[in-house]
């Protein structure tokens, strides 16, 4: 397996911008779900677990999100996407060059998110995907988040 790794101090900016923009109350859903892509998504790991149940993110340390999948085409380059949405509307908060992929083999990207400590007790939903050459999307996965203080 070809591990491409990514972890961009972007993230928690982007998500420390959305302070005060986030619903006091949302509540994490139960599982990701698969958003989309013509490949396939093998797994979602949040620091080395499944991705299972409600995710809770601790505020102001990291937690690494590890995205498994097998594309179904080859691309001279892909890029791994972050986006977060609420009652704030849509926010891209990252978007990174994750390397070339062959079709049918199986990649691990991995990004690292850090919310700061003044979004305790908010949650919404956020999106990771791969694209490739010419926008293609290869996979995609959304889960509901929540901050814990």
């Amino acid at each position: 397996m070809k591990r491409i790794t990514r972890s961009l101090a972007a993230c928690a900016v982007a998500l420390g911008a959305l302070t005060g923009a986030l619903p006091a109350h949302a509540a994490p859903s139960a599982d990701p779900v698969r958003c989309g892509g013509i490949g396939e998504t093998a797994a979602l790991r949040l620091d080395g677990r499944t991705a299972r149940g409600a995710v809770t993110l601790p505020a102001g340390r990291p937690s690494e999100f590890a995205l498994d999948f097998r594309p179904a085409r080859s691309h001279g380059a892909t890029q791994l996407h972050l986006r977060a949405r609420g009652a704030f509307g849509e926010t891209a908060l990252t978007r990174d060059a994750a390397g070339a992929v062959e079709a049918g083999r199986t990649y691990t990207v991995r990004q690292r998110v850090t919310p700061r400590a003044d979004l305790a007790g908010s949650g919404f939903a956020l999106r990771l995907y791969v694209t490739g050459d010419e926008n293609t999307l290869e996979t995609c996965v959304e889960l509901d988040v929540r901050v814990a203080g």
